[in-house]
C-alpha cells in the first residue's frame, strides 16, 4: 500500500511521517478495506481463542477487550469488536472526554452509540470506567485482557506513531504504570510496521507490545 514510502529524520519527521501514511491511507480501497477487515477478525479472534485457553484467569464472560471505532481510512475493526463479543468477551470502547482523558465504556452489537461533545466520533453511551485506575466503581473488576489501539504505524521495536491528538499517550502512561494490566496491541496495515527507528520518539511514547496486520501478529514483549 505505501509503495514507496519514505522516512524523514529532520525535526518535523513525526509530522512528515503522517502526512505521508495518512495519504498512503487515503488511498486504498473499499474491496481492500474490507478484506482487510474479514482477515483481522480472523487473526485478532483467533489470538484471543488462544489466549483465553492458556490463561486460565481469561474467563469468557468475564474477560474484557478495550478496542476502538475505525476511522474511514483506518483498518477495519468493527468485525473484530463483534467478533470478539460473541467469543464471550466483554467489550469496551472509547469515551473521549475534556483534558484528553480516555474512559471506557461496554459495547454490544446492539448497543446505540452517541456522538462525542468533544471530538467527532460516536460511542456507547456509557456509564463509563477508568481503566487505568486501580478502583473505579463497578469497572475495577474488569479483567482486560487485551487493550487494542490505533495507531498509523509501528516500529519493530514497538513504538507507536499515533495520529498525535494525546489521547491514548495520557492514557497509556498511567495503564503502564499498574503491574495488572493486559497485553497492548496496536492495529495497522501489514505495510504500516516500519523498520525500528523510522519515526522519532518521545520520552512520553509507549511501546506496544503485539502488532496485528490483516496477515500477521508481531509479538514485541521479549525485543
Amino acid at each position: 500500500m505505501l509503495g514507496g514510502f519514505c522516512v524523514t529524520r529532520d525535526a518535523d519527521s513525526k509530522a512528515s511521517t503522517r502526512a505521508r501514511l495518512r495519504l498512503a491511507r487515503a488511498s486504498v480501497d473499499v474491496p481492500t478495506r474490507e478484506r482487510a477487515g474479514s482477515a483481522l477478525r480472523r487473526t485478532i479472534g483467533t489470538w484471543w481463542e488462544h489466549a483465553s485457553e492458556s490463561r486460565g484467569r481469561m474467563d469468557r464472560g468475564e474477560a474484557a477487550v478495550a478496542s476502538f471505532r475505525s476511522m474511514p481510512t483506518e483498518p477495519p475493526v468493527d468485525a473484530v469488536n463483534a467478533a470478539l463479543y460473541e467469543r464471550g468477551a466483554t467489550v469496551l470502547l472509547p469515551v473521549c472526554e475534556p483534558d484528553f482523558r480516555l474512559r471506557w465504556a461496554r459495547w454490544t452489537p446492539t448497543t446505540p452509540l452517541v456522538r462525542s461533545a468533544v471530538v467527532p466520533i460516536d460511542h456507547p453511551p456509557g456509564p463509563t470506567v477508568d481503566l487505568a485506575a486501580v478502583a473505579d466503581g463497578p469497572g475495577h473488576q474488569l479483567d482486560v485482557g487485551l487493550l487494542l489501539i490505533p495507531a498509523l504505524a509501528v516500529d519493530e521495536s514497538g513504538q507507536r506513531l499515533g495520529q498525535g491528538g494525546g489521547y491514548y499517550d495520557r492514557f497509556l502512561a498511567r495503564w503502564r504504570a499498574h503491574s495488572r494490566h493486559g497485553v497492548l496491541a496496536a492495529v495497522v496495515y501489514d505495510d504500516e510496521v516500519l523498520p525500528a527507528g523510522s519515526f522519532d520518539v518521545l520520552p512520553h511514547d509507549q511501546p506496544v507490545d503485539l502488532v496485528f496486520t490483516p496477515d500477521r501478529v508481531l509479538d514485541l514483549r521479549d525485543r
